[in-house]
């Protein structure tokens, strides 16, 4: 069995930033470039989420509160829409409290 801290890093955090930059194209129009500049990752790591080459895990997915992850994921991209980029680690902190609560990351993906 993974740490909490371990799963966050190798699947939420992917999953939660795939969700995010998905968002942010999808809805508010910005660029790959400009996502990836928000989100402090390279256009071509934007580019394999919006594939779903990385960030997406069907073993995790079959377990994990995806309408939680969506509701953080939409929630920080309208922060970053509004200028306060530096709320990524109160999101991310948020999200595994919530989803440790819910036990859904003590399961290996």
């Amino acid at each position: 069995m993974y740490h909490q801290c371990e799963v966050t890093a190798k699947y939420i955090i992917p999953l939660f930033r795939s969700k995010v930059a998905k968002i942010l194209i999808d809805e508010y129009g910005l660029t790959q470039n400009e996502v990836a500049n928000l989100l402090s990752i390279s256009q071509a790591t934007v580019s394999l989420y919006l594939g779903e080459k990385r960030g997406i895990n069907k073993k995790l997915n079959s377990f994990i509160d995806l309408k939680l992850v969506d509701y953080y994921a939409r929630s920080y991209a309208e922060e970053l829409i509004h200028g306060l980029k530096d709320k990524n680690v109160i999101y991310l902190c948020s999200l595994c409290k919530e989803l440790s609560k819910k036990n859904m990351e003590n399961h290996r993906p």
